[in-house]
């Protein structure tokens, strides 16, 4: 997002200018561990979040996700903040919010959703003058496409228990949308960067479909984050349609897509992902964390070139505050442990320039159930509904994160070390829980009895040992490795 004028004046009146929302929104989740300081990073980081919530009025429930005072949110925000807002209870908001993206797509905008909509569910006017003039990054669409799927999984619920909106939107993105910005794996080496400009002179002309969420240049072809955003979404669309003619040029869109991306993102010379592509091929920056938040790439080189990248604080502490929220989780995914705990407490320290951001308190929430306590909601389709893997600092550490809304359960988890493991499925149906710990286990203790066990390695290549357990209402239970 930009920042611009509002940056301009929080950097008049201090740290905390834009750090005033109020809210009388509350949650019951609740998180403790040994670790104090990621303790206080919790207690800030819901407090915060759960401030941008926003009386529902005329537009149902809501949250902000955009530049601090606008009063309105973003398609690329909400889609990186709906994980954490889920684990806080804010699942109708979610749903509220994309539901309003994918029913704003229109013809007359190239099947574009508007980027931006405020507390009264109008286009931003700081983004937004006309169909023929307003600002958009082409990622977007297929972000929020993934952000609705990854909400159908923790929630539980099929596609069709949603707004036939959802489905609607999913389609026209990997159709209609695909196409007039020609976004094709074949198309996108040959298309101008501005694809379909209406009007000579405008507010946003040049803005009117960034081919890249990098907003800072513009002497680039297309960002690897595009790239990586249409792979994920087109692999993420299975789980929402049934048009078998669609899904097979969808799939095979997939496959072209990421070979696209390894041949003009990847740096041999520099060993990680280039972010911007000329025309002549040539490339700068880096495009590492959204190659590795999407899981575009699935050589392992390159994703240890990746990791190594973005690993270093020399990284990590000088990039904007917006990319820096997904990093923590991303390095908990790939086992990257250590220096996750390191990312997480920089962005939370209070002294942290911005971290009143809205993404910042959303994403920390969502990096300490998915990333620390490793809570994952299965797709739908999957032979178990949530996955767990303690990512504790150490064997010596304890977490417990309760409360959690999940699939139709509330639940709670606890990590005692690295070896662990109980869930308490409080309330809801039978939950069928895969219990993961990381490495080779020689076998898993429930209670009394050994589980059978299986071996695998998980998309980040991570070597794990699971069992499958179905956890009655009301029931806790322990699964120890050992």
């Amino acid at each position: 997002m930009r920042t611009r004028l509002i940056l301009a004046i929080a950097l008049i009146l201090g740290p905390t200018a834009l750090a005033q929302p109020q809210s009388a929104a509350s949650s019951a989740l609740a998180f403790t561990s040994s670790t104090p300081w990621l303790n206080e990073s919790f207690r800030w980081a819901k407090q915060q979040a759960l401030a941008y919530v926003r009386p529902h009025g005329s537009i149902g429930p809501w949250y902000e996700a955009a530049l601090p005072g606008r009063n309105a949110f973003c398609m690329r925000d909400v889609s990186h903040q709906t994980e954490g807002a889920a684990v806080l209870g804010l699942s109708e908001a979610n749903e509220n919010m994309l539901q309003r993206f994918a029913a704003s797509v229109a013809e007359s905008r190239d099947w574009a959703a508007y980027w931006e909509i405020t507390g009264e569910g109008k286009p931003s006017p700081d983004d937004y003058v006309s169909d023929d003039d307003f600002w958009f990054n082409l990622p977007a669409n297929f972000d929020v496409l993934d952000a609705f799927v990854r909400m159908m999984r923790w929630s539980g619920d099929a596609p069709h228990q949603h707004d036939p909106a959802f489905k609607t939107f999913a389609t026209l993105t990997m159709s209609n949308y695909l196409k007039a910005w020609q976004l094709e794996p074949g198309r996108l080496l040959n298309r101008p960067r501005i694809a379909n400009r209406r009007l000579r002179e405008g507010r946003f002309v040049n803005a009117r479909g960034i081919p890249s969420y990098s907003e800072g240049t513009s002497d680039f072809l297309f960002g690897s984050d595009l790239l990586a955003a249409e792979y994920r979404a087109m692999k993420s669309f299975r789980e929402v349609s049934a048009d078998r003619k669609l899904l097979q040029a969808t799939e095979r869109n997939a496959t072209a897509m990421q070979a696209l991306l390894e041949r003009v993102s990847w740096s041999e010379q520099g060993h990680h992902y280039y972010g911007m592509v000329r025309s002549d091929l040539s490339a700068y920056g880096s495009g590492d964390t959204m190659v590795l938040y999407f899981g575009a790439t699935k050589n392992p080189e390159r994703i240890r070139g990746a990791l190594d990248y973005i690993s270093s604080p020399t990284y990590w502490k000088q990039i904007n505050i917006e990319e820096e929220t997904y990093i923590a989780l991303i390095l908990f995914r790939y086992g990257r442990i250590a220096t996750a705990y390191q990312v997480l407490e920089d962005i939370t320290g209070p002294q942290k320039a911005r971290r009143e951001y809205p993404e910042v308190s959303f994403s920390v929430v969502d990096a300490i159930a998915s990333g620390v306590m490793g809570l994952v909601a299965a797709p739908t389709s999957a032979p178990y509904d949530i996955s767990t893997l303690s990512r504790l600092p150490h064997e010596s550490d304890k977490a417990t994160l309760s409360a959690i809304p999940i699939k139709h359960n509330e639940i709670t988890v606890s990590h005692n070390g690295l070896h662990v493991t109980r869930l308490k499925n409080v309330s809801g149906p039978s939950l069928r829980w895969r219990v993961e710990f990381a490495g080779r286990a020689s076998r898993l203790r429930v209670g009394d009895h050994n589980a059978p066990i299986q071996r695998s390695i998980t998309p980040e290549g991570i070597t794990i040992t699971w069992a499958d357990v179905t956890v009655q209402s009301g029931q806790e239970v322990e699964v120890r490795a050992e």
